[in-house]
């Protein structure tokens, strides 16, 4: 979607004169690892600008989970709410919290791969832009980019003094603070420092007295940027960056009961049905290196050195007292994980070619201890009177009638990877014609340990060739269409929470993908449609054992899953000031019936998960006419999906079709006098009709459903003072 870098940023009245203009900008992205035009790059990409975001009130990861972009779906994970769930084209975990097993789609900040989705929620620093890579990213982005892959790409220092304070206040407490200082460039140094401060109180209240609320979280996050350009050719960018996320729980209710004695909350609560002890927040730590070097060998090449470490460290206390039938579930878990990712890349022209070519490294060792312990007796099998709190929480099970021993994890992973992508322009045609051809090695090796009553272990080494091939034809200036054919694989690991360790293999996809890229209108208009079919072979699928609730079994496919699919991006300009986008995904999964071999090897249905058939968004903003006191812009979406399912197996639970719709009134550049800055005001809105839905649930085999309630209705106040 690129709706965002369409409008340029408010700055002065120039500024605002520019954002209505009747013509649309040109959008610049890296998604094929140099600059080039959104629309000469023949790759499905949405794109979401600094102004945006701004108007789109999104600050970190989790904000893209209303479904703006249609095709990439995130949700907050239940167990963890600092972890998410991310799905693009209908391929994503449902468990995504276990360190024995990566995604499929790949997070990039700044160029550098993030390895866990533990912390992801936290506040992003100052963003320049979100691009969206659809469908598998085989070639260029790597390992576990089955299903896409999304870049965060920071502002860099811009060596001039500035200074930027947001505020922003609303109701359940929320406040928000961002601070933004550039330093002017000494020899040849510039510096930027930000600082994010996030923090909401719980939407529905535990009863419980001095415990935490539900959906409540606070976050800390600070980032300092150097940039140093010491010679014409040599440049050097750093940066270091540290934050905290404290997060409550979600809350998980039984949408229908089939034993009958806790009951059905059919309806969004505000409160918890029985008081929640002890209840604690998920603390998420993490702090990161990045370096990366570029140096201008000449005119025709550019070779790059990428270098990171990151540290990441959570402790997990989440209850689940009063809302299902294993409650006063308290889930215990500690995870620590480091990483260290070397890549170098050289890109370079010759006559009619452009190529990229690269190595890469990745390593990292990450723990996990757990233990799942009771404190409010369900059935009364300890106190002898059921719904009675547990004090102090014991390790008893009610499922296996013995204790629940502490569960110790360690994994270490290794990743070597060569690249290299091409594209030939043949003296052919007008020169009107591009075939793009990539390949990339992997070779991964996994190992691990799970202590519980006694060791296990589990070794995974295996390796993946994956092609690409692009034939991009441009039949005008305004107009081309491509033909791609790709494959991507996700690495195999281990289930930690199955019966037995024994580690499960690749997934592999292939993409078929057909797209058109126009602009038209006197540039008042783009079009981008893209349509595909993709296969999974060995794909993975979690479920639940339903001899033991609290058990999950991750197996291969034995049989082929098939998604087809297309996506429609317009954005038209119809009158000066108003910028108009229209996004629509149309996805058909199909998944075969699957052996369990909990039951036998007996045919069991499975779902796709996070797959809406139907899925949209429509934005619109429109720029008044600049006035003395400021220029005042009205913002305004709605985003809908389609009825899907959330879990793959274990029921056949389908979640309710729900649309969204959010609001912005801002009033910018409102003067200060000579050299005093300016100020920035807005109001804002989030599901302005407080539609109640359910964006996820999770089936209870023989006991009942679960579900979780979105958001309700936000909204708030804005102030940002520039100079």
């Amino acid at each position: 979607m690129a709706l965002a870098a369409l409008l340029a940023e408010l700055g002065n009245s120039t500024a605002a004169e520019e954002a209505r203009s009747a013509t649309l900008e040109e959008i610049i992205v890296t998604a094929e690892r140099r600059e080039k035009s959104l629309q000469d790059t023949p790759v499905a990409i949405s794109v979401l600008g600094a102004r945006q975001l701004e108007q789109l009130g999104i600050s970190s990861l989790d904000g893209l989970e209303s479904g703006i972009i249609p095709s990439l779906r995130i949700q907050p994970f239940g167990t963890t709410p600092s972890t998410l769930s991310m799905t693009i084209r209908g391929n994503g975990p449902t468990d995504p919290s276990q360190i024995t097993r990566d995604s499929s789609v790949a997070i990039y900040q700044d160029g550098f791969y993030l390895g866990r989705s533990q912390g992801l929620t936290l506040e992003l620093a100052d963003l320049e832009r979100i691009e969206v890579l659809r469908g598998p990213q085989g070639t260029l982005y790597g390992r576990n980019a089955t299903g896409g892959a999304i870049n965060l790409i920071s502002q860099k220092p811009t060596g001039e003094l500035g200074f930027r304070q947001t505020l922003s206040y609303g109701n359940y407490d929320a406040l928000r603070s961002i601070t933004t200082l550039n330093l002017p460039e000494f020899s040849g140094i510039s510096l930027k420092f930000d600082y994010m401060h996030s923090e909401r109180d719980g939407w529905v209240e535990n009863t419980a007295p001095d415990q935490a609320d539900h959906y409540a979280f606070n976050k800390d996050g600070g980032r300092i940027s150097l940039n140093w350009q010491a010679s014409d050719t040599f440049t050097l960018d750093y940066a270091y960056e540290r934050g905290q996320v404290e997060a409550a729980q979600v809350y998980s209710q039984l949408a229908v009961d089939n034993i009958g004695i806790i009951g059905v909350e059919s309806r969004r609560a505000t409160t918890t049905r029985f008081p929640i002890t002890p209840f604690e927040p998920t603390v998420t730590d993490h702090s990161m290196h990045s370096l990366t070097l570029e140096w201008q060998a000449s005119e025709k090449l550019t070779i790059r050195s990428l270098t990171s470490y990151r540290e990441t460290e959570e402790s997990t206390r989440n209850n689940y007292g009063g809302v299902l039938y294993f409650n006063g579930l308290i889930i215990s878990e500690e995870i620590e994980q480091e990483q260290f990712s070397q890549e170098i890349q050289l890109v370079g022209t010759h006559d009619r070619l452009e190529w990229v070519a690269g190595a890469y490294y990745f390593e990292e060792d990450a723990s996990q201890d757990s233990q799942n312990f009771f404190s409010l007796d369900v059935f009364g099998l300890l106190t002898g009177t059921p719904l009675t709190p547990v004090l102090p929480p014991t390790t008893f099970d009610v499922f296996s009638n013995g204790d629940a021993p502490l569960r110790q994890i360690e994994n270490k992973a290794k990743s070597k990877a060569l690249y290299a992508q091409a594209t030939w322009t043949p003296p052919v045609l007008n020169d009107r014609l591009e075939i793009t051809a990539g390949l990339r090695y992997t070779d991964d090796e996994r190992d691990g340990t799970r202590i519980e009553v006694g060791q296990q272990s589990f070794n995974l080494n295996t390796d993946s060739v994956d092609p690409a091939i692009t034939l991009n034809y441009h039949w005008n200036e305004g107009l081309s269409t491509y033909a791609k054919w790709s494959t991507a694989y996700r690495v195999g690991g281990v289930n930690v929470r199955a019966a037995s360790f024994s580690s499960f293999g690749n997934e592999e996809v292939e993409t078929f993908e057909f797209g058109i890229k126009s602009v038209f209108w006197d540039r008042r208009a783009t079009l981008n449609v893209a349509a595909f079919t993709t296969d999974i072979t060995n794909a993975q699928i979690d479920f639940v054992n339903p001899d033991n609730l609290i058990i999950l079994e991750t197996i291969n496919a034995a049989n082929t899953v098939e998604i087809d699919g297309a996506e429609v991006e317009l954005t038209i300009t119809p009158l000066p000031g108003l910028v108009m986008g229209f996004n629509y995904t149309y996805l058909d999964g199909h998944m075969p019936a699957q052996p369990n071999p909990l039951a036998g090897g007996l045919p069991q249905i499975f779902f796709l998960s996070q797959t809406p058939e139907h899925a949209g968004s429509v934005t619109a903003d429109y720029t008044f006419e600049p006035m003395r006191f400021g220029a005042l812009t009205a913002h305004v979406d709605m985003t809908a999906t389609d009825e899907y399912h959330y879990v793959a197996g274990n029921g056949e639970q389908d979640l309710d079709s729900f649309a969204i719709f959010n609001a912005r009134l801002t009033l910018a550049n409102i003067p200060l006098g000579s050299n005093a800055g300016e100020l920035t005001a807005a109001l804002w809105g989030r599901n302005i009709f407080d539609t109640i839905y359910v964006p996820y649930g999770f089936p209870l085999p023989g006991v009942g459903e679960g579900q979780i309630f979105g958001t309700p209705r936000t909204y708030g106040f804005e102030l940002t003072y520039r100079f």
